[in-house]
């Protein structure tokens, strides 16, 4: 038995156990307007960074991604909500797609700044990407990729969804 595909953004996120995205956003019938600007924002950024080669995070496209591979869409969602720029989003998106995170050059002086700049690899032969913040919010976003050791070397590997229970 197959169960009913998601046919809107609300219905993915709700279903995706992310309804907080909605339901804590003030006031919470313009959240979907909201996500959706974030949405074109990234996408936007994307085409500007990666002409031809960029992603569509359409509401549609998402719905679509998120109907085949709930998880992976699930931790985009996460931090959809969470971090504040187009850049920091389309890195993420980026990570969830296979780029490997080479580097990462993080500078904080406590009230004073934050910069953060972390450059992609791909796997698939494709030009290294650089982003970078100086948003500490952006930071959040790290909780989501994987950390370990290989052969006792650090690794920073993909991008996965929190597993956070309600109540």
């Amino acid at each position: 038995m197959t169960l009913p595909a998601t046919k809107n953004l609300e219905e993915a996120i709700r279903d995706a156990g992310e309804g907080w995205l909605i339901d804590w956003f003030a006031p919470p019938d313009e959240a979907i307007a909201f996500l959706r600007k974030r949405l074109e924002e990234v996408t936007h950024r994307a085409v500007e960074r990666l002409g031809g080669n960029a992603p569509d995070l359409s509401e549609a496209t998402l719905v679509i991604l998120y109907n085949k591979h709930p998880l992976k869409v699930k931790g985009f969602f996460q931090v959809l909500g969470g971090t504040r720029t187009p850049d920091m989003l389309l890195m993420a998106w980026r990570i969830i797609q296979g780029m490997e995170i080479k580097t990462i050059q993080m500078e904080y002086r406590r009230q004073d700044r934050f910069n953060m700049k972390v450059m992609l690899e791909s796997p698939y032969g494709e030009v290294d990407e650089l982003y970078e913040s100086s948003t500490i919010q952006d930071f959040a976003l790290f909780r989501h990729i994987g950390i370990m050791e290989i052969s006792n070397k650090p690794v920073f590997d993909g991008f996965y969804p929190l597993k956070v229970k309600a109540g």
